[in-house]
């Protein structure tokens, strides 16, 4: 083999890798032109998983890089020859090109859901990062095959690219943790560095601030997003500490602040959810005042003194069918009386601050007032509503690890209703006349959580119908072609939720299904190939006038 021959061989592979790498600095420099704006309702689930990796993985190029320009100092200030570093910058630039398109897919997965000018600046810095990483691994391989020759250019572009990865990890922080998470806690000299208004010192109150405090009057601001219960209401539940809750001291008539007392709770209620610190529709929060009249993308959320001008009065005077009507499909929509009062407290001037006596109220709206549920009650209302989830996670808890267990014994056939429930599925689908009432026996621990049981077709009989007694949240059961008879239906009748029950093709009379009347929340009922005749069906249908009762051909 020749010298040339040689020579030729040795540049073939950084030829290969540079095209290569070009190729990907090309591809992601174009991938926001080539996938356009957001779509509006996001990507499908699968996307939003892997895109939620992205905060997982972006470590890992991060430290590759401060790893590879720690070597590269080291390298500098050794006197003796080092290995070459193009396999780390190999690895750091692999992980960016990782990280920025699970980061995209996680940016388009969600619009709305984040700033949209900070968002944009973090995707574009990191597309710029994850091909300085590359350029840099290029340049690096090209230094290697020349001995070392133009290592400052490759340092530069390095450099360069960790200045780029700060900047877009600093946006990255802002975009998850707040604007100001950096540089919150600041001393004074540095905030004034970097142009941040100076921090005022904090002066410990004096006795007299003390009791000013302390005589103050208690309001709590509907729009609030955090603090502490107002004196004379109702303890918080944990959850409080971080979600807005409607509370107010109770006032004379006329003393009520309508925005504080009145519109407030109304957007809190329906409008909240999508419009918050956390989530922001349209780029639009409506928790506090001044953000409510400042709006999102589509311009001021209200117009004092015009409320057919506003753009929250417009959205909500759309067609229902209307892909711009808000609350959105799904959502609870404003009642009427609401809806007045939004009107009327907007064209009345939109204060934050008016009294309910400062406005004039027609009849119209007096009627309107009558029909608001006071802050107070709303509190209390939401208070129950996170105590009935809590209990939940707690009733989930409880039946969890027998769950767990059943499941090695009874693979892909016990679950749980959905990731927030604590109700139990079971089906025997699978197992069919394996599946008897020694097996059901074996679900004892979990029937008080069950709320679907297919039995269909199993060996099941009267005797295992009767381990059903203490299924009091069981909402379907099926119980098609097994031998249950007239006597396992005993247990069945104390099933107060029962909604749906399938006794197709068992041996159940019209006396056996006489004892079903007592099922006041019985909805759908199979009867065909029973022994239950029409007489029997009618006798059932006078008791149970809601139930449809299925009788096949």
């Amino acid at each position: 083999m020749t010298h040339t021959d040689s020579s030729e061989r040795s540049i073939i592979g950084p030829i290969f890798l540079t095209l290569m790498g070009v190729a990907v600095i090309v591809a992601l420099a174009m991938l926001p032109s080539w996938a356009g704006s957001p779509p509006t309702d996001g990507l499908p689930d699968m996307a939003k998983f892997f895109g939620r990796f992205h905060p997982v993985v972006l470590h890992l190029p991060i430290g590759m890089l401060l790893l590879v320009i720690a070597l590269e100092i080291g390298r500098l200030f050794s006197k003796k020859k080092t290995s070459s570093t193009q396999v780390a910058v190999f690895f750091a630039a692999a992980s960016a090109v990782v990280a920025v398109l699970l980061g995209f897919v996680l940016y388009y997965s969600m619009p709305g859901e984040y700033d949209e000018k900070l968002g944009q600046n973090h995707l574009t810095g990191g597309i710029v990062f994850a091909c300085g990483a590359v350029a840099a691994f290029i340049v690096k391989v090209w230094v290697d095959v020349a001995g070392g020759k133009g290592n400052w250019l490759y340092l530069t572009v390095l450099l360069g690219s960790s200045v780029v990865m700060g900047i877009a990890s600093h946006d990255g922080a802002s975009l998850t943790h707040g604007k100001d998470y950096l540089t919150q806690y600041a001393p004074n000299p540095v905030r004034e560095a970097l142009g941040l208004p100076i921090k005022k010192e904090k002066k410990p109150k004096s006795s007299d601030d003390k009791d000013d405090d302390a005589a103050a009057p208690v309001v709590a601001d509907a729009g609030a997003s955090k603090g502490a219960p107002a004196k004379g209401s109702d303890p918080a539940p944990d959850k409080a500490a971080t979600t807005p809750v409607s509370v107010s001291v109770k006032k004379a008539p006329g003393e009520q602040v309508v925005y504080t007392d009145i519109i407030a709770p109304i957007l809190e209620q329906k409008c909240y959810s999508c419009h918050n610190a956390e989530k922001q529709k349209g780029k639009f929060r409506m928790d506090e005042y001044e953000l409510l009249v400042k709006g999102g993308k589509e311009g001021e959320g209200l117009i004092h003194g015009k409320s057919k001008e506003s753009n929250i009065i417009v959205r909500v005077d759309l067609p229902a069918d209307d892909d711009e009507h808000m609350p959105p499909e799904g959502k609870k929509g404003l009642e009427a009386h609401e809806v007045a009062l939004i009107k009327w407290w907007i064209d009345g001037g939109a204060s934050k601050d008016a009294k309910l006596a400062d406005l004039q109220a027609t009849d119209e709206i007096k009627s309107a007032l009558a029909k608001v549920v006071p802050a107070e009650d709303l509190a209390k209302q939401k208070a129950a509503a996170e105590a009935e989830v809590k209990a939940e996670a707690n009733k989930r808890e409880s039946v969890k690890v027998e769950v767990e267990r059943l499941r090695k014994e009874f693979p892909a056939a016990l679950n749980f209703e959905s990731q927030a429930s604590s109700g139990v599925t079971f089906t025997a689908v699978s197992m069919r006349k394996e599946f008897g009432d020694a097996d059901l026996a074996k679900l004892g621990p979990v029937v008080p959580a069950l709320v679907s049981l297919d039995l269909s077709a199993s060996t099941v009989t009267d005797n295992g119908a009767k381990l059903l007694k203490d299924a009091v949240d069981l909402k379907s059961l099926r119980l098609s072609e097994t031998a249950v008879t007239d006597a396992g239906l005993d247990a069945i009748v104390s099933l107060p939720n029962l909604e749906s029950l399938n006794l197709y093709g068992t041996q159940v009379t019209n006396t056996g299904v006489a004892k079903l009347a007592g099922l006041k929340n019985l909805k759908k009922l199979y009867l065909w190939q029973t022994k239950v005749d029409q007489a029997g069906v009618d006798a059932l249908k006078a008791k149970l006038p809601g139930c449809e009762v299925v009788m096949g051909l």
